[in-house]
């Protein structure tokens, strides 16, 4: 009796662990919950050391077919990675990368940490596209969170439909979410403000104006000019510029006003880059970027190094727009 009892034991413990493992019909089979939702959550938790990195390269094998190399990608959720695009000096045009209209938008699924060039990083909540200028290159650093496939191509006439397309596959990540953080006080409206086109008029005498990062004998540092005198509604083009004499790179970081201004790009040496507002944009040594912008808001906004101690040296400044 003794023995039939434990034998009983043994088999109802049995049936309850295979009902535990296996589940029935009933048990609930939803999606895993995403690790993280904000965008920067997702980049500073991914180990950089780990990332992949897959080199595009904008290939003319003639007049009449260009196209990327390779044009069909796949990305794991959740990982890091760097895409690094090449445009070849002995190519014949400038390439973008972009997203068409009016699909499943590849820069709006991706957590990105920054965009680089050897000339600057640009920092944004997303991008909207990226042109390489010839001999260009340019890295875009990111976490693929939006499992789905994204058709990318070259919009420059004539580009796509010599080739220039192709398909990014990101798998994985079934109950992914992501945050891209757009600033709750930045006006939608001014990313598609028709002086984003640079065939505007507001482009015609847009003004140009230097900023330059300075690093003294005495160890102090300074923006030259400290204060950018800008008029509201017209069209500047703001260069920033490190000298290659320089010991350190420097930011140029002035969130306030950059939410308040139409971005019509950053533009370097190396390529374009476009997105609906700036965070920030530091440049590296002997480089130089220029911001094409239009102010939009009357105020006093602050722009400042964050490199540790480079503000208490005095990299700090203004930008008033009257």
């Amino acid at each position: 009796m003794k023995r039939h009892l434990i034998q009983c034991m043994v088999l109802v413990l049995f049936v309850i662990l295979w009902v535990v493992a296996c589940g029935d019909d009933k048990s609930p089979t939803g999606p895993e919950p995403s690790p993280f939702v904000k965008a920067s959550d997702w980049v500073a938790n991914a180990n950089w050391d780990t990332r992949t990195t897959i080199t595009v390269s904008m290939v003319e094998e003639s007049a009449d077919h260009f196209h990327f190399n390779p044009d069909e990608i796949t990305l794991e959720a959740g990982k890091p990675y760097v895409l690094k695009f090449e445009n070849s000096a002995s190519n014949g045009e400038k390439h973008y990368f972009a997203t068409p209209d009016g699909v499943a938008d590849f820069f709006k699924a991706i957590a990105t940490r920054k965009v680089q060039t050897p000339d600057a990083e640009y920092k944004a909540p997303y991008f909207k596209a990226v042109e390489l200028l010839k001999g260009g290159e340019l890295e875009i650093y990111f976490i693929p969170v939006l499992s789905g496939t994204y058709d990318f191509l070259c919009t420059i006439t004539g580009h796509a439909d010599k080739g220039m397309v192709g398909k990014i596959t990101v798998t994985g990540g079934e109950g992914y979410e992501l945050d891209l953080e757009v600033a709750s006080d930045w006006n939608s409206s001014l990313s598609s403000d028709s002086r984003t086109s640079g065939s505007h008029a507001v482009w015609t005498d847009a003004q140009e104006v230097p900023c330059q990062m300075v690093e003294n004998a005495d160890g102090s540092l300074a923006y030259d000019p400290e204060e950018l005198v800008l008029t509201k509604d017209a069209g500047y083009k703001v260069k920033l510029i490190n000298a290659a004499t320089n010991e350190s790179k420097h930011y140029y970081t002035a969130p306030s006003f950059y939410k308040t201004v139409v971005t019509r790009k950053a533009e370097d040496s190396n390529a374009e880059i476009k997105a609906p507002y700036l965070n920030a944009v530091e440049l590296l040594i002997g480089g130089s970027t220029e911001l094409f912008i239009v102010p939009t808001s009357a105020g006093s906004f602050e722009v400042i190094c964050t490199i540790d101690g480079h503000q208490d040296a005095g990299m700090h400044g203004h930008i008033t727009v009257q």
